[in-house]
């Protein structure tokens, strides 16, 4: 029986519609309209050889009787070895795989290539076919438009790639635009970067084409009324389909209709344009944008790496005026005062004077003043190999070195990944400092942070009033008699140096708690 309902067929993806015996469309689904140019009722008993040709160019004689039947002069379209009377007259299964192709005529005679699948249903009255029709023509409008989005993704990937290796960016502008045509398919572009001094937009590149449309290219600032300042101040791309049309525009004989204006981030904006009226489609739009995205973040990175250069020429010069104090210190100053702590002790040998045993306390503590400071010069480098270092064997090092008994100090059973002999340096002044301040029988415990990013060196001597805690990392702050101020400070230095953070709180004693953070521990 033949179906006598369209409904069922429009649940089908492509369009589809049935033919009888006689060559005749019975019904068919509403996507028929995409490819016949008629409205699915308009398409019933009309023969399907003059609906689906053979060729663009062939039609049938206005008089020809129309398909099927024993009329003997039933057309033959046989052009390229189809024809739609032998077929009826013998139906056989043909799938879209195999590629049946003819020309869908439309309604203003029109013609669009189409590929059918052909499934014949034989029921009581004959044999209807079910004809299932595919647009090639939009098709192949969509693997065109595939094509060319893979080029283009292709050109953002190879324009990027240039652009990646650019060091300053007036130069990263100037090839950014260059690009224009290769990603976007427009040769109207020009970049506008920001100049903080003066706060406005300055043109830095423009393609050849933009250069020949315009004698000069306008500065934006904010007071002016200009599209290119609002987006960059807003930091929304703007399409105008035509400029011409926007009473605020810049130039009012500009010969630009339709421009995007994509921002650059704090950087600037790239202005892209045509002489026609809404040029740019939805997906020049989305490939510029792609592409203002992909500029911005090539700014970004030139930024930041001029940033790291300053600083390491900044580090660098920090280390050669250490380095020429360190020198300072080891020679011009430590040569005079071993010469008066030599001929002390020989006065010292022949006379017995109080003077003298202060005159020798205060050469001594230059020495450890002298001491303190190359330390501090020296210890302050930035950290470049680190090593893994067993906290609790090198703890007990350093607690012998300072006069305390394995009994006195905790270790939690950790490693730490540092510079060993830096590292050294930083528990000898920590501990050193809980015996000048706590007393020769202070405990000290060294144990990892509960959240595991670090670990810490803890007391149970007086501790440090919360007043003071800010201060005592700066260079001479002491509270003995006979510190040199400079122990703190070389402990803050050392962890500076490893990239870690110090801060003092109270321990669970009420002594002084150091916590490091920022310190890659191992646990055995």
């Amino acid at each position: 029986m033949v179906p006598d309902a369209a409904d069922p067929l429009d649940a089908v993806s492509d369009v589809t519609f049935v033919v009888d015996g006689s060559g005749d469309v019975q019904i068919a689904s509403g996507r028929a309209e995409s490819v016949f140019g008629r409205r699915r009722e308009a398409l019933a008993g009309r023969a399907i050889d003059e609906l689906l040709v053979t060729s663009a160019e062939s039609k049938p004689a206005a008089d020809a009787p129309p398909v099927g039947g024993d009329d003997a002069a039933r057309r033959d379209t046989d052009a390229d070895g189809f024809s739609w009377t032998r077929y009826l007259d013998d139906p056989e299964p043909v799938s879209l795989t195999d590629g049946l192709d003819l020309y869908a005529r439309r309604a203003d005679d029109t013609t669009s290539l189409v590929r059918l699948g052909l499934t014949p249903v034989p029921h009581e009255d004959g044999v209807s076919v079910v004809a299932t029709a595919v647009d090639l023509s939009r098709e192949r409008t969509r693997t065109a438009r595939l094509h060319r989005q893979t080029e283009t993704l292709a050109s953002l990937h190879h324009a990027t790639q240039e652009l990646l290796t650019k060091t300053d960016t007036e130069n990263a502008a100037e090839t950014a635009v260059e690009y224009i045509d290769d990603v976007v398919g427009f040769s109207i572009a020009a970049i506008w970067l920001y100049d903080e001094d003066r706060d406005a937009l300055e043109p830095v590149g423009w393609t050849d084409t933009a250069g020949n449309l315009f004698d000069t290219h306008p500065t934006y600032a904010a007071d002016d009324e200009a599209l290119s300042w609002e987006a960059f101040e807003s930091g929304e791309p703007r399409y105008v389909p035509d400029v011409h049309d926007e009473a605020d525009r810049y130039n009012a004989e500009t010969p630009i209709r339709s421009e995007l204006i994509v921002p650059l981030g704090r950087y600037g904006v790239l202005n892209i344009g045509s002489t026609e009226p809404n040029a740019l489609d939805a997906d020049d739009r989305t490939i510029a944008r792609l592409w203002g995205a992909s500029v911005t973040m090539v700014f970004v990175r030139i930024e930041r790496e001029r940033q790291l250069r300053e600083r390491e020429a900044d580090i660098a010069r920090e280390r050669d005026r250490l380095e020429e104090f360190a020198g300072l210190v080891s020679h011009d100053l430590r040569t005079p005062l071993n010469v008066a702590q030599g001929h002390l002790e020989m006065v010292r040998a022949e006379t017995d004077n109080e003077k003298l045993e202060t005159a020798a306390a205060a050469l001594d503590r230059m020495e450890a003043l002298i001491a303190d400071l190359l330390t501090l010069a020296r210890h302050g480098e930035v950290v470049d190999d680190d090593e893994a270092v067993s906290l609790p064997t090198l703890v007990e090092e350093v607690g012998v070195t300072v006069g305390m008994e394995t009994t006195q100090l905790t270790v939690a059973d950790v490693t730490a990944l540092a510079d060993r002999s830096r590292l050294a340096q930083l528990f000898e002044n920590l501990l050193g400092n809980a015996r000048r301040h706590a007393g020769d029988d202070v405990r000290v415990t060294v144990g990892v942070l509960d959240d595991g990013e670090g670990f810490y060196v803890a007391d149970d001597g007086p501790g440090i009033d919360a007043e003071r805690r800010e201060g005592v990392f700066e260079a001479g702050h002491t509270s003995v008699a006979d510190g040199t101020g400079f122990g703190l400070k070389i402990v803050s230095e050392i962890a500076e140096a490893h990239g870690w953070s110090v801060d003092l709180v109270e321990s669970d004693e009420g002594g002084a708690r150091f916590e490091f953070r920022g310190v890659e521990l191992v646990r055995e």
